[in-house]
């Protein structure tokens, strides 16, 4: 995107012989602008931005060739409607595509250097698990081992019901053990791919599996095996030379991952300029209300079900039998001091989680974490909704997309609540867009932090 402007800069600049840009420096910008737009849609939709893409120069100049072409049309569509005088002479218009297809070929070979530097450095390698001591993980274990740009690191191989338990090596590759296996290794290993290697015979078991790691932030997929044609209708994606259905993609990868964080960041980071005053505030306040820590610290869930500890301002009577498995009954608990009932209605008790942000360990927007045993009624939150646990693909939040549209002490007052707040925090992760995280945020300065439903 930049060589394309970079281009539209120096044709208007540096005008070739008699070959001086016909437009205005604004209407050269607003026309660079739309063809940046519709490359970038052409190379998403070519998938061209794949790791392996970048080390092969017939796909990369295919690519670059399937992209720029669709958009010079576009160009030229646009100067015929609103600029069809500057088309009489179009010299200029070959000499800034000319520069585009340069600039970016040269984008392009310092991009597969930086690569190459990266691979040697085994930077881009993507750790896999496997699920599945069989025929299939047989064979897809030497094509995966056997791909150099990119690659893949197999960790190990982890049993499926009904697979061999005298097995203990595959191709090489030790069996770890069975589903249980799978998710110690999770808590404490980087996991970037779940192959569910099972014959399409054993679907029923596909199924339970998905489930079985739906908490995992990864991505799942299923290969196909040599014999098998893939659909082309599906989501399908390759690992080295095997076609994979994958039926779940991890969140926030990429560029998506690199925005979350820095927004995390840079709203954590002011947020903590702007509310030092009222955090010490609160602080003195509960110092001055009687004998207890001022801050609350207990260890939840987080990302990829790691525990971590969560931050708050004390609010209740210190009780070292509570174990918070049952949420606050409403204004009237008992278990609340006089400033934490203060603290609690205004929402000034969540604010330590903003250190908690800037520790990694929760991001401003995302699944509200709740106590690992938390009840709704008399049952365990978990246990009650089917999908509760992918909520753990991503990063727990100090506000959310539930708690913005008034689940934040609703979801746990009844079955049908709390099916619905997990209903929101999917919704977020399968539609997430930084403008949806500042409607959210938003959401909450206004209406969110304090009110009836909030105790």
């Amino acid at each position: 995107m930049a060589m394309i402007l970079c281009a539209a800069i120096l044709s208007y600049y540096w005008p070739v012989l008699v070959y001086a840009n016909q437009l205005t420096f604004f209407q050269l910008l607003v026309l660079a602008l739309i063809e940046v737009v519709a490359f970038h849609q052409m190379m998403t939709r070519l998938v061209a931005y794949r790791v392996e893409h970048y080390t092969n120069p017939i796909t990369s100049a295919l690519h670059l060739l399937g992209a720029l072409l669709p958009t010079w049309v576009i160009s030229v569509a646009i100067l015929t409607s609103f600029a069809p005088d500057v088309l009489r002479s179009p010299g200029w218009l070959l000499v800034w595509h000319i520069l585009q297809v340069l600039l970016l070929v040269v984008g392009r070979l310092v991009q597969r250097v930086l690569i190459g530097m990266a691979n040697r450095q085994r930077l881009l390698r993507r750790r896999v698990v496997i699920v599945g001591a069989n025929e299939l993980a047989e064979q897809l274990i030497p094509e995966l081992s056997g791909v150099t740009h990119g690659g893949y690191d197999i960790l190990g191989v982890v049993r499926s019901t009904g697979d061999d338990t005298a097995v203990d090596r595959v191709a090489g590759v030790p069996v770890l053990g069975d589903l249980e296996t799978l998710n110690s290794i999770s808590l404490n290993e980087t996991i970037d791919i779940v192959v569910i290697a099972l014959p399409w015979s054993r679907a029923q078991e596909m199924f339970h599996l998905m489930e079985a790691v739906n908490w995992i932030a990864a991505d799942v997929v299923i290969p196909f095996g040599r014999d098998q044609v893939a659909p082309s209708y599906a989501g399908l994606t390759q690992m080295g030379r095997t076609t994979t259905l994958q039926v779940m993609s991890r969140p926030f990868k990429g560029s998506q991952g690199v925005l979350k964080v820095a927004e995390d960041y840079v709203v954590a980071s002011v947020a903590v300029l702007l509310l030092s005053p009222l955090m010490l505030m609160a602080a003195i306040a509960i110092r001055l209300e009687g004998p207890g820590p001022i801050l609350f610290r207990q260890w939840r869930p987080g990302f990829g079900r790691k525990p971590f500890a969560i931050y708050k301002f004390r609010t209740m009577h210190v009780n070292p039998n509570d174990d918070a498995t049952i949420g606050t009954t409403g204004r009237s608990d008992p278990r609340i001091t006089r400033v934490g009932a203060v603290l609690r209605r205004l929402s000034i008790d969540e604010l330590p989680q903003i250190f908690n942000v800037l520790r990694g360990e929760m991001s401003i927007v995302g699944p509200r974490p709740y106590v690992a045993n938390m009840l709704v009624g008399n049952e365990r939150f978990s246990d009650l909704v089917a999908k509760y646990a992918e909520r753990h693909r991503i990063k727990p939040g100090l506000t959310g997309y539930a708690q913005a549209n008034g689940m934040r002490s609703y979801a746990l007052r009844s079955a049908e609540n709390a099916r619905r707040s997990i209903e929101m925090d999917l919704h977020y992760m399968t539609h997430w867009s930084l403008w949806l995280d500042i409607k959210i945020m938003f959401k909450t300065l206004v209406s969110g932090l304090a009110g009836r439903n909030v105790f």
